[in-house]
């Protein structure tokens, strides 16, 4: 047995760098890692692991790629989505875009795409991985941080810190937590261990994870989640940090026309032609997906198997808090077609 390789793993926008790879006698090869996520992701990339499907179907890859020709042929501008993609992918699909033959979309949270409205707004503060790990004294979760980034803990070091955590925030009782601090007081009973963790801070950290925000109320739950972190920066350091999948192409976007890409949020009776990569939890269902994990008929009528980029192919990204970039090395070369060479060969 070969000695384990590191690796950057690209199925989480943490990017964590020290994956263990290990290559067994049979040929096949393993991920050591504490990570559910990325165990069953490296499981679905192993050669052969998921078949072409149309349907319920599994069928073979050039049958659906006829298939999938054959539903597109004369659709016109075809509506893509992704929750995120490589460097490469990213500049490919603008390419795409200006030349009028698709639409991307960023396919993202209710809660997700109200905290970037209002922080367009509103205005807030950042921080990087790095410094939440060097300087954070009190960590405040909200939402469903786990699922997404399940070694957020280990990366930030969160063991030396004091942790608070919320399931999801309201506009009604983030205004009593926002009162409370105002008026130091402790505000409702519910509050008390989070009004005062907040006030003892000397950097306070906030992670929003999927649905931190309900989603009736959102918009105005964000708004004001900015302005309370505002508040708190005249006397203390506040800071969010949200893991972005899609900061490789919010980058590319900005770079190359100077504005934002579209969130699948913007426009919910719009159709999802084509995505990217798997679908997230609540996401619409697509007409046919290329690359990542078939979840299914019910995600998609069509599903491409499609090389992965860091696993079959090389490639660089930017980690999720936006600042870091990132080489994909190939773990298993492979020149199986990547999820962007699909798509433009189903669009020439």
């Amino acid at each position: 047995m070969m000695p384990p390789t590191l690796h950057v793993c690209p199925f989480c926008p943490l990017y964590c760098d020290d994956i263990a790879l290990e290559q067994p006698s049979q040929g096949n090869w393993m991920a050591k890692v504490q990570c559910g996520k990325a165990i069953t992701a490296y499981a679905h990339t192993l050669p052969n692991s998921q078949s072409a499907r149309i349907a319920e179907t599994a069928v073979a890859t050039a049958l659906a790629i006829k298939k999938a020709k054959e539903m597109f042929a004369g659709k016109g501008i075809i509506h893509v989505a992704t929750a995120g993609t490589d460097l490469d992918t990213a500049r490919r699909l603008n390419r795409l875009q200006s030349d009028n033959r698709i639409r991307v979309a960023i396919d993202d949270t209710v809660s997700t795409a109200a905290w970037r409205a209002a922080v367009s707004r509103e205005g807030t503060l950042s921080a990087t991985l790095g410094d939440v790990r060097m300087h954070a004294d009190v960590v405040w979760t909200i939402g469903d941080v786990e699922n997404e980034t399940p070694r957020w803990r280990e990366r930030i070091a969160a063991e030396t810190k004091q942790w608070i955590h919320s399931q999801s925030l309201a506009a009604e009782p983030l205004a009593e937590l926002f009162q409370a601090l105002r008026s130091n007081a402790n505000g409702n009973e519910s509050d008390q261990p989070i009004a005062k963790s907040i006030r003892s801070a000397n950097y306070l950290a906030v992670i929003l994870g999927r649905n931190a925000l309900v989603e009736s109320e959102a918009m105005a739950t964000a708004e004001m989640l900015s302005k309370m972190l505002w508040y708190l920066n005249k006397t203390t350091r506040a800071i969010v940090l949200q893991w972005d999948p899609a900061a490789t192409n919010r980058a590319v976007t900005a770079w190359q026309t100077n504005a934002p890409i579209d969130s699948v949020r913007q426009d919910p009776h719009a159709e999802i032609h084509i995505r990217l990569g798997s679908p997230s939890e609540g996401a619409k269902a697509a007409t046919l997906q290329i690359g990542g994990i078939d979840l299914g008929p019910q995600f998609a009528e069509l599903f491409l198997p499609a090389a992965t980029l860091g696993i079959d192919r090389e490639g660089v990204t930017i980690r999720g808090d936006g600042t870091v970039t990132l080489p994909l090395t190939a773990a298993h070369p492979s020149t199986d077609a990547t999820s962007i060479e699909h798509l433009e060969q189903l669009l020439a």
